[in-house]
């Protein structure tokens, strides 16, 4: 039986800032936490659903504005049961306690399980977690006032997301104090920086924080391009690069082999058919494994491919195929490196926009995990998943669940990306300064240095604690030539360390003295 009616979720504006407290992009996600396309969208009378698609069950994601925590997306999960479009008719939710609801009942899930396991919780994560439900329980009982319970809920709400993101710290060192050594874990980072400063000055810097570096091999858009035009690559200059990382006994990836963003694309590649794509990728491949050898141990096969960086507008089963070929070739061309497949936007919003960036994508799109699991099923031979961790609005309670999921594929985990601001607010994809002091601040406070190394330390933590999750690789190096603005380590002009570089060093001396 179709099903006809509404679900409405209120909001109330119980915030004492000017906002915006609610963003226009809202989206629903699945049973399995996957985000499909759906019929819903901001009114006036707050978040409306109306079609999901044939889903039964579904939870809905917000950007929501919690004062004394952050702007950031979060669920409406109903206790985790999710919610269902009645037959006819409208149902109504308050937001307020619906998001606070959702939180203390994720926050107090997360600890139960810890503590089952012997972990024990400090003294403020039990006051974090005491306050949260003693507020959502102020909520419930003054349901009939839907001010009063915006309020509770609020406080509940904030209080639940100050523990989660407690929880997560303290159980990761918890683990790491019970773990045996990990020498073998990978300190990564971009070396673009190299081609930007002063050489000897890139390798004092570089060499005191990381042991491993990835060499980008971007057609186009790279701080040198390497190929241009079809057929003239220039290995020169990386392949010195290379050598000298080498050297200084540090590992070396090389990435990527295949990425079609529109930054990267030169007409050349775009214009190619299928058949022409693979005859082009088999020799670069052969060409580009083969000039290094052993020398990079591993390859970033593809990147971004789950249906969001497609300038070659490739259908779902030719984005599995040229993986499949891709990851053949590879090996082929050296059976001794190992391969990663690389996945950004973990949270798969742009399932909602039906965006490949900013393309009008043809096809239904597929979650990053989605297109993980079909390469697994399809037995696609490579080794390790990449994850891209950038701040992205998010919790970073969330982010831990989220970068959980792809530990449990069963391959090994590298945080192939991780990148936070140290300025104002994310303004990756905005050429002109903004006014950041107008708007909310997404985390804690508006990002500045200490912000930018506080959120560096809990993700690498985090990363380090997990025995499937063999590398971190801060993106990027050196301002302002990062993906971020202000998301590099070394400042703009001086090269003079940002917090985070050092608090970076800090937590690896602490790291050495636990082994």
């Amino acid at each position: 039986m179709s099903r006809n009616g509404m679900i409405i979720f209120k909001p109330f504006f119980v915030q004492q800032g000017r906002g915006p407290h609610l963003s226009d992009l809202v989206y629903t996600v699945d049973e399995h936490n996957d985000t499909f396309l759906s019929g819903i969208g901001l009114t006036e009378e707050g978040v409306a659903i109306s079609d999901t698609k044939g889903q039964k069950r579904f939870s809905v994601y917000v950007r929501w504005n919690v004062e004394g925590y952050g702007f950031l997306f979060m669920p409406a999960d109903n206790n985790g049961e999710g919610y269902e479009l009645p037959h006819n008719g409208i149902n109504r939710y308050h937001l307020n306690y619906e998001l606070a609801k959702t939180r203390v009942k994720l926050s107090g899930d997360r600890l139960q399980l810890f503590e089952s396991e012997g972990w024990r919780p400090s003294r403020t994560v039990k006051s974090y977690m005491d306050l949260s439900r003693t507020y959502l329980e102020d909520a419930e009982n003054v349901k009939s006032d839907p001010q009063a319970c915006a309020y509770y809920s609020q406080q509940a709400l904030m209080f639940g997301l100050l523990a989660g993101e407690l929880i997560a710290f303290e159980k990761a060192q918890s683990d790491i104090r019970k773990s045996t050594p990990r020498s073998q874990f990978y300190f990564g980072c971009d070396t673009r920086a190299f081609f930007q400063m002063d050489q000897k000055l890139f390798f004092e810097k570089f060499t005191s924080l990381f042991n491993y570096a990835t060499i980008t091999h971007y057609l186009i858009g790279d701080a040198i391009d390497f190929e241009p035009q079809e057929g003239h690559k220039r290995f020169i200059e990386r392949s010195h690069l290379c050598d000298e990382l080498m050297r200084r006994n540090i590992t070396v990836e090389g990435r990527p082999l295949f990425w079609t963003h529109s930054w990267v694309t030169p007409e050349w590649l775009a214009k190619k058919n299928f058949e022409a794509l693979k005859l082009y990728l088999e020799k670069h491949i052969r060409n580009v494994v083969g000039y290094y050898g052993d020398r990079i141990k591993v390859w970033e096969v593809v990147n971004e491919l789950h249906d969001w960086a497609n300038e070659l507008q490739l259908n779902p089963d030719q984005c599995v195929e040229i993986t499949r070929f891709a990851c053949e070739v590879a090996h082929d061309a050296n059976p001794n490196i190992r391969l990663l497949i690389n996945n950004c936007c973990p949270f798969a919003e742009y399932v909602q926009l039906g965006k490949w960036h900013q393309k009008k994508a043809l096809y239904p799109q597929r979650t990053p995990l989605q297109f993980l699991r079909t390469l697994l099923e399809a037995d696609v031979d490579f080794d390790i998943i990449g994850a891209q961790v950038y701040f992205v609005n998010r919790p970073i309670a969330d982010v831990i669940s989220m970068i959980e999921r792809f530990e449990g594929l069963g391959r090994q985990v590298h945080l192939a990306e991780v990148g936070a601001p140290s300025r104002g607010i994310l303004q990756e994809f905005h050429e002109q300064e903004l006014d950041f002091s107008t708007k909310p601040y997404e985390w804690r406070r508006h990002w500045d240095e200490e912000l930018q190394a506080d959120w560096m330390e809990q993700i690498f933590t985090y990363a380090y604690s997990r025995p499937n999750i063999e590398a971190a690789n801060w993106y990027d190096f050196l301002d302002p030539f990062g993906f971020l603005k202000y998301g590099g380590l070394l400042r703009r002009d001086t090269f003079e360390p940002k917090a985070a570089f050092d608090r970076l060093q800090r937590l690896q001396q602490q790291l050495c003295k636990s082994e």
